[in-house]
């Protein structure tokens, strides 16, 4: 520290700190006084830096940092301390009952502007740390972002206002699995983007009368032992594969999801 010149001066409630080590970052010229701040300056690369830091109470506004140029010149416009520990919130597409800083414990209520619906709390408290809790709200418009297509599906319905419903389809040799139609409520839609799976593959038409015939011989039967040992015994005797079961089985789920869906729908 022998090499550095020290000095402290109050100009206006300003207190100014200069740590420099070159005569010629000297010839810069003295800061602005800012009332209730520290004015800190040291040199750095051959140039001079310096920040403001306002004292306690009391919050910046404007630029905190500033170099003294070739031009010995200060780059930058004086800022200002204002009283407040808070800046005073600013809440888009919306207001709050604060027109500027907030001290330590005040509390600061929000609205939003119509159209929009407030996300978060309606009110919040400056702490000491110069934070806001529960942290500062937002206003989000009612109005829902378009939602997004299910791969090899569509959607019918160009308008995402509040209120406003899509309607899900799928392409063909697809069946749809979720929600048909989703509804946009205050700025979100009302459930998950449905999928569109494949149906599965029609087994060979030998194989699908050969399913219809173990089926119907197993309605037949009342006993559901006789009925189930009559099934298998068709299967055996028409030479059907297993995945053509499997194949026929999932041709019958798939036609009774639509129905289901189709009756809700």
């Amino acid at each position: 520290m022998s090499d550095h010149l020290m000095c402290c001066r109050i100009v206006s409630c300003l207190m100014i700190m200069w740590l420099i080590s070159d005569s010629g970052a000297a010839s810069c010229p003295e800061p602005p006084p800012v009332d209730n701040s520290i004015f800190i300056a040291k040199e750095a690369e051959g140039q001079l830096w310096g920040t403001y830091l306002c004292t306690k109470g009391y919050h910046l506004v404007g630029p905190d940092s500033f170099w003294c140029n070739d031009s010995k010149e200060w780059d930058a416009s004086t800022p200002e301390c204002r009283l407040g520990h808070c800046p005073g919130p600013v809440l888009a597409n919306g207001e709050s009952n604060s027109s500027g800083p907030v001290n330590v414990r005040e509390k600061v209520t929000f609205k939003c502007d119509d159209h929009y619906i407030l996300k978060g709390s309606n009110w919040s408290e400056c702490l000491g740390d110069h934070t806001w809790e529960p942290p500062l709200p937002i206003c989000k418009s009612r109005d829902c972002d378009p939602p997004g297509y299910p791969e090899h599906g569509y959607f019918d319905g160009g308008a995402f206002t509040s209120g406003s419903v899509v309607t899900y389809f799928c392409k063909e040799r697809y069946h749809l699995v979720g929600q048909r139609e989703l509804r946009c409520l205050d700025g979100e839609w009302s459930g998950q983007v449905p999928a569109c799976e494949r149906n599965p593959e029609a087994p060979t038409p030998a194989g699908q009368i050969a399913f219809e015939k173990a089926l119907h011989a197993f309605q037949e039967r009342k006993d559901l032992c006789s009925a189930t040992k009559s099934f298998l015994k068709r299967l055996e005797e028409s030479g059907l594969t297993v995945d053509e079961l499997k194949s026929s089985l999932e041709m019958k789920k798939a036609e009774l999801k639509a129905k289901i869906v189709q009756h809700h729908s």
